[in-house]
């Protein structure tokens, strides 16, 4: 199979009410359509990506393409009238070995590795896939009067999204029979497959995650979203990440132990210079002369920083009321204000090599958790100082989160105690995903990390 993504981007954006259209809007410091471009550029399932963009925004969005990087679009081509013409204009300029096409929606930047992955699998055994969740409000039909003349069982209704999936000759085929037969305002393309009649077309499970961004609401909605959902990435393999990592140098603060240090070891495994600062080797992040000067000494010893990493923090549990003082003001300076000043102090150097800046979250920060208020509170901090330093540094530097779940930690060890070790995340497994996940272009994200995941991984 070789695999080529249609990104449709032809809308202008009236029902939007911005300047430019919706996909152009800023999401979590990247246009909403590079984040869908992203997602697609790092699937390794796709093989190819066309862009369709109407005609006023083709030199703006070849130069995002040259900006992020994107190596898989062989061309970017402008739409039609309408959403069929525009579809059309894709099929005519995909490269000529595609034998599989996905076609999506550019304003749905929360597609994911998972449906994608799915949608080729079923590929393989089906002609053409669409991706759909099952209704859960009752959908009524009206009549001219607005009366409701009918009310279909709901079991049997699903909401389509996208991407929608066919084998290429087939969808082709398609849009040539409607085209003689002039129908020429189809909405969908399974829509033009299930009136041709050429082939049935199967459904697989989407995610309510998948939205698409119409209305300026769903702009609020989506901001929510990036903050609060799941990023499923597919897991890159060693060699993916020995030739990511090769020859970079990275800076991990609070690299001495837990998951800091597993993400040296790995890395050095990798090829990359991973440079560990910590206290135990005198670099406190409260500091900020100190760690100023920590940074222009890597820059100088190594002649580049290519990216830094935030794994510093400190908890101190118990109830506010009974907290000491010291305790409350070492997790606000470790926890945030640290990861302030290293921030100040770091993009400098990152914008240089247009690296990553990794800040690590905790399941706390969607929640704040009895007994560890102060820490859940920084927490929530770190992710919205990610966001904005997304904005911020779009376009130079990617800033992600990476939220792991309960993780084996000296730091987790000290608070909690021992556990069941089939119950915690790994360190090692930690830092792959959080080395893979610098490595997906993404920025303004935050990554989940799951004792599913691991468990998954290893059967």
């Amino acid at each position: 199979m070789i695999v080529t993504a249609i990104i449709l981007a032809g809308g202008v954006g009236e029902r939007f009410g911005t300047e430019v259209p919706k996909q152009f809007v800023k999401l979590s410091g990247k246009p909403v359509i590079g984040h869908t471009l992203d997602i697609f550029e790092g699937n390794p399932h796709v093989d190819h990506v066309v862009v369709v963009v109407n005609p006023r925004y083709l030199e703006q969005t070849r130069s995002l393409v040259k900006e992020c990087g994107l190596r898989k679009v062989s061309a970017v081509v402008p739409g039609g009238a309408t959403r069929q013409a525009s579809s059309f204009e894709g099929l005519k300029s995909c490269p000529d070995d595609t034998t599989h096409v996905l076609i999506h929606d550019a304003v749905r930047p929360f597609v994911d590795d998972d449906i994608i992955d799915r949608c080729v699998s079923a590929l393989k055994e089906h002609q053409a896939v669409d991706v759909c969740l099952a209704s859960t409000d009752t959908i009524v039909e009206v009549d001219g009067n607005q009366d409701i003349s009918g009310i279909p069982l709901r079991s049997t209704l699903r909401r389509g999204q996208t991407p929608q999936g066919f084998r290429y000759s087939l969808i082709l085929q398609a849009h040539q029979l409607a085209l003689r037969e002039g129908f020429t305002d189809s909405t969908d393309d399974c829509n033009l497959l299930v009136r041709s009649r050429l082939a049935p077309v199967h459904t697989i499970d989407g995610s309510a995650y998948n939205i698409k961004i119409t209305n300026p609401l769903d702009i609020f909605l989506a901001e929510r979203i990036f903050q609060l959902r799941r990023r499923n990435l597919s897991p890159m393999s060693r060699d993916g990440l020995a030739s990511y990592l090769n020859g970079k140098v990275l800076l991990v603060f609070g690299g001495s132990s837990g998951i800091g240090k597993s993400i040296c070891e790995l890395a050095r495994e990798c090829g990359a210079t991973a440079i560990s600062l910590s206290r135990s080797n005198g670099v406190d992040i409260t500091d900020a002369s100190k760690v100023k000067d920590s940074l222009q000494k890597v820059a100088r010893d190594h002649g580049r920083i290519d990216a830094v990493i935030l794994c510093s923090a400190v908890m101190h549990r118990g109830d506010l009321a009974q907290a000491e003082d010291r305790h409350i003001l070492d997790q606000v300076q470790v926890n945030l204000a640290g990861n302030i000043l290293v921030s100040k102090y770091a993009i400098p150097h990152l914008i240089r090599t247009k690296g990553k800046l990794v800040f690590f979250a905790s399941s706390s920060y969607t929640k704040g958790r009895e007994g560890y208020s102060v820490y859940s509170a920084t927490k929530a901090a770190i992710v919205n100082l990610m966001q904005a330093l997304a904005d911020e540094l779009s376009g130079q530097v990617d800033v992600i989160a990476i939220n792991p779940q309960r993780t084996r930690t000296p730091l987790r060890v000290s608070n909690f105690g021992e556990e069941d070790a089939s119950t915690l995340l790994s360190p090692e497994f930690v830092a792959m995903r959080t080395l893979g996940a610098m490595a997906s272009g993404l920025t303004g994200s935050v990554f989940d990390i799951s004792l599913t995941d691991e468990t998954g991984q290893r059967k």
